[in-house]
């Protein structure tokens, strides 16, 4: 596979939609005038609808519905001439077209409804419709010389409240007649009516092992006419892609959920491919959460803090550009566009090949297929966490449990469930060999198949023995220990969430967690709130245990750091990160809304500044009325970071900046700024 894409960071997703009851179609779209503003705007990639999801062709094509002009071919021959990438958009299992011809082709319940999301029917991979698509992208790779394939809706999750994560669930079960004939074909009996939990594991397994046959045909055809080209899809390489088979790792994320996409970003920085984010150009939001084809674009503002945060990471970011059903755009997109792409332009030196530098490892550890009903609140937990450690400004990685991790100061593994006994034995040596290691709730109480074991397989770590879930909506916490009741908080904690009960096995107690007097009712509220803690009915809470060399801190619940209700639990969760790490890489005075990454290219440390408040809709700046961050200070350890003395300290593209070194750490303060800043030390 070609290697361009590591150094691609100016790209487009041109949402070219343009269905059959549009006016004048096509009629304005001019492939020159394109070219041009993307050239002046600094965009090096077009990922360009060549089908959509009413079944409309965009190139001629002996399948699908066809449109007046070939704009695949225009845009290409312009896009080439100017040395600009291009990728071919293909939507896959939406084909409205498709399966109105053939509505034998949806997938549907059993009831033999079919399946719709929005105004789209999904199309049964089990189906003639994936021989329909094949043979689409037969004639779109063998007539088109473009440099990769961006495949949508590819059937990966399974169906669990999702939130934001944009990834397409397959129907589990889809019991279409083509569906359930191939279930028969594999696994020798038919599709339970009403399947138990396993089953549906065991049928989602099936369903998974479909589309990846299916997707390794697709890859097949495609490279038979493109070899290099680059070939990815939507949300793959993401936690809860069951294939992570495209070259490219490729997951949306959305404004205003900067977090969300900070966190999507260091989970893609940890992998092996190259990444890149979708977000949407538009303002106006969808069903599924993003403004993908809304004709109001975002402000200047939140596009260059979605690229900020993407590149602090060294990930790709890519905007949505929505142009009218006649092929008109606005010049004002391209100026947007040239606003975001051209400062990222000038920090490309320090962007290509960047790693992270960290103290931290946050396991991310989900099984997307063999695991499936385990995923989310796998991923959902170590984005909790992330929460509280950007906001402490602790340097970490999300990390595999297949990589080496003897190098981080602490481990943290928050819900992280369904665990091999392989990555199980790496903890507990880690752990025994002097590491640190900050766990919670029902972390490694399944197997790797999802499958309950009798007692956590870390019990011996943690210091503690399953003894089944506590049966109350919410619990409270009290910490005993004097220190972090001081830096945290004397006071009861609500916490939130189901608890676990324990009992002690060779830990010791820091905190204590009691249910509630009463269950949530109507009934038994204190005016708005809830029951007070019943002590009579007492678990511990927080729990220490020296194991080896090395200390476990095990919390008896699942994590949440965001929004009113679990402030203590997110400053408890950064307190015990910081007390884990004595002598951190990185200290800085700025506010939690600045995400501060240390990145390592070569033999110079880089770090970004990404002041999160400048997205906030509400507090929007407006022309000359900006939200500037001043007086951020950073100080870094010179001796941990492997350099002796800083020839040369600047805020990147060349800004020399003042510093001094005071007991080998390197003081640096930050020239004011407004969404991103970029400190290199040499």
């Amino acid at each position: 596979m070609s290697q361009w894409f590591r150094k691609s960071f100016r790209k487009v997703h041109l949402l070219y939609v343009s269905p059959q009851w549009a006016q004048n179609r096509g009629e304005k779209f001019d492939a020159v005038a394109y070219g041009d503003a993307y050239e002046r705007a600094g965009v090096d990639c077009v990922q360009l609808y060549c089908k959509d999801h009413h079944g409309v062709c965009y190139y001629p094509s002996s399948l699908g519905l066809q449109y007046p002009r070939d704009i695949l071919g225009e845009l290409l021959h312009e896009l080439k001439k100017r040395n600009i990438k291009l990728m071919a958009y293909v939507s896959m299992f939406f084909d409205n077209y498709a399966m109105g011809l053939h509505p034998e082709w949806r997938a549907a319940n059993e009831a033999g409804d079919p399946h719709k999301t929005g105004p789209f029917w999904h199309a049964s991979v089990c189906s003639p419709y994936a021989e329909f698509l094949l043979a689409q992208l037969e004639e779109l790779a063998s007539n088109y010389e473009v440099d990769g394939y961006w495949l949508d809706i590819i059937p990966l999750a399974r169906h669990l409240p999702q939130e934001t994560w944009m990834i397409q669930p397959h129907p589990v079960p889809d019991y279409s007649l083509h569906a359930q004939k191939r279930y028969r074909e594999i696994t020798g009996k038919g599709l339970p009516l009403r399947p138990t939990a396993e089953e549906t594991d065991a049928i989602f397994d099936v369903m998974a092992g479909e589309v990846d046959g299916f997707m390794n045909r697709a890859y097949a055809v495609l490279r038979k006419h493109r070899p290099d080209a680059v070939i990815t899809y939507n949300a793959a390489g993401a936690p809860g892609d069951p294939l992570d088979s495209g070259d490219l790792i490729s997951i949306e994320g959305h404004a205003p959920h900067y977090t969300r996409q900070s966190f999507i970003a260091r989970w893609a920085k940890g992998q092996s491919k190259p990444f890149e984010m979708m977000t949407a150009g538009g303002v106006s939001r969808t069903p599924l959460g993003g403004g993908w084809n809304a004709l109001d674009q975002k402000p200047a503002t939140i596009l260059q803090l979605e690229a900020a945060i993407l590149v602090a990471q060294a990930g790709n970011p890519t905007i949505g550009q929505v142009p009218l059903p006649d092929g008109s755009t606005d010049p004002g997109q391209f100026e947007t566009f040239g606003k975001v792409f051209h400062p990222i332009k000038a920090l490309e030196p320090w962007l290509v090949g960047a790693i992270g530098v960290s103290d931290v490892g946050l396991v991310l550890a989900s099984k997307p297929r063999k695991a499936s009903a385990h995923w989310l609140r796998m991923s959902a937990s170590a984005e909790a966490v992330h929460e509280a450690l950007i906001a402490q400004h602790v340097q970490y990685d999300i990390v595999r449990l297949d990589k080496d991790i003897s190098s981080y100061r602490a481990i943290v593994l928050a819900e992280q469930t369904a665990l091999s006994n392989a990555e199980v034995a790496k903890l507990r040596a880690y752990v025994q060999g002097g590491g640190t290691l900050i766990a919670a709730g029902n972390a490694s109480l399944f197997d790797e198949n999802g499958m309950q074991r009798a007692d956590f397989a870390l019990a011996d770590v943690f210091g503690v023995t399953y003894a089944g879930a506590v049966l109350a909506d919410f619990v409270y916490l009290t910490l005993d220990d004097d220190a972090l009741k001081s830096s945290v908080t004397p006071l009861p904690i609500l916490v939130d969430q189901p608890a676990v009960a324990v009992t002690l096995a060779g830990g010791r107690t820091l905190g204590r967690l009691a249910e509630p007097e009463a269950r949530r009712t109507d009934a038994t509220t204190v005016l708005w709130g809830d029951a007070p803690p019943d002590w009579e009915r007492a678990h511990p809470g927080l729990v220490e245990h020296r194991f080896g060399a090395g200390v476990c801190r095990y919390l008896p619940f699942p994590i949440k750091c965001d929004g009113i209700p679990n402030l203590w639990i997110k400053r408890l969760v950064g307190v015990l990160v910081a007390g884990a790490v004595a002598d951190p890489l990185l200290t800085t005075n700025a506010g939690p809304g600045i995400e501060v990454t240390l990145n390592r290219q070569g033999g110079r440390q880089v770090i970004h500044l990404c002041n999160h408040h400048a997205g906030d809709p509400n507090r929007l700046s407006i022309g000359d009325n900006v939200m500037w961050a001043s007086g951020v200070e950073v100080s870094l350890d010179l001796a941990r970071v492997g350099l002796s003395a800083a020839s040369s300290v600047y805020a990147a593209p060349g800004t020399q900046l003042a510093h001094r070194t005071e007991g080998g750490k390197l003081l640096i303060t930050v020239p004011d700024f407004s969404i991103h800043s970029v400190v290199v030390v040499e």
